[in-house]
This record gives structure tokens, sequence and C-alpha cells, in this order.
């Protein structure tokens, strides 16, 4: 992305109150008096062998992560996620992304072609984890994916580089990773979408 584009939605971010309330403005929550609130920006890092189509922060879209690569985490940054810089610490958050996948064979809902069709399957993951490490100035949420299934969360003052520098190929995918996914289980037909 050229340095002028992200400039201008950088700033076109930092525009819309949805995205940064000032932290001096308090914010009225229900039921627990005013409240001082920032908006971060969502970033992803995804050090997984697979594309991650999804990922949630308390329910605020973080967006779609490519694998990273030695240089970049492989996410971009989306808006918005409603921090509360004085709140208790460690500050729970519930991270739900799109982990895996499979392939579901389901009848074909057209009156043409074949009776059954092959459809590839998001199997969703769900962690609850605590967000203690928190910089300032607080411009960015980060949720770091890592290969053995963790997920950790930092609150920083902008981008960070990869916490893992891992190998990517010409077309961006891990050497060596696979990217046939098997015929969906029982258990994961049943998983809810």
């Amino acid at each position: 992305m050229k340095p002028t584009i992200f400039v201008t939605l950088f700033t076109a971010c930092l525009g819309i109150t949805a995205c940064v309330a000032s932290p001096s403005s308090p914010v009225a929550e229900s039921g627990s008096g005013a409240r001082d609130l920032q908006g971060l920006l969502i970033q992803g890092y995804n050090y997984t062998d697979t594309y991650i189509d999804s990922f949630t922060v308390n329910g605020a879209g973080g967006g779609n992560i490519f694998v990273s690569s030695p240089t970049t985490g492989g996410g971009k940054s989306t808006c918005c996620y409603s921090f509360d810089p004085n709140a208790d610490r460690p500050i729970q958050l519930k991270i739900r992304w799109a982990a895996a996948y499979c392939m579901e064979q389901k009848a074909n809902p057209y009156a043409f072609g074949p009776r059954f069709v092959v459809e590839r399957k998001t199997l969703w993951k769900e962690a609850l984890i605590p967000l203690s490490a928190v910089s300032t100035p607080a411009m960015a949420l980060e949720v770091h994916f890592y290969p053995d299934g963790h997920v950790e969360a930092a609150v920083t003052p902008g981008y960070s580089p990869p916490r893992l520098k891992l190998p990517i190929t010409a077309d961006e995918q891990r050497p060596g990773a696979s990217h046939n996914h098997p015929p969906c289980s029982h258990d994961q037909r049943q998983q809810a979408r």
C-alpha cells in the first residue's frame, strides 16, 4: 500500500468518532457511569500455516489475515476495539477465529448440475485470553495467532514487527504446508457457523 493511501485511510479512521474517542471525553455505558473509552485499531498477526478467513475481538471484526512473512504479520488494520485504559488488568478478551477448514458434501440447492456439491466449511475456535501488556500511547490492539494454537494480545503505540520470523514462499504460503482440506467429520459437520 502506498504511504499516501495509508496516511489518508489512517487519518479518515481517526476522524470517525466510532473509531477513536478522545481519551478525555467520557462515554456513558449502561449501568456503569461515565468511562474514558478509546478506539484502537485491530491488527492481526498470523504465524500459522493457514490463511485466517476472519477473526473477532469481543465481537469487533478484525478482518482476514494471510500467513505472516519475516517482515509483516499478514493482516491489516481494521477499526475498532473500544478500549478502557482505566480498566482493571488483566482485561479478558474473547477471540474467535477461522482456525481450520474441511470439505463438506451437501445437497445441491439448484435444480441443475450434480445432485451433491462439495464446499469448504470454516471451523471456528474461541479463546479467552488476558490483555495485560499495554503500551502508551495506545493506538492498536495486536492479536498474535501462534502455530501451536495459542493466541496473545497487546496494546501498542503502532505497528510492531512480527514476533516470529517465519519463511514464506513466492506464492505467500508456508514452505511444505498442505492446503488440501480433509473431509469434514461428523462433529465438524455439526459445528455452528
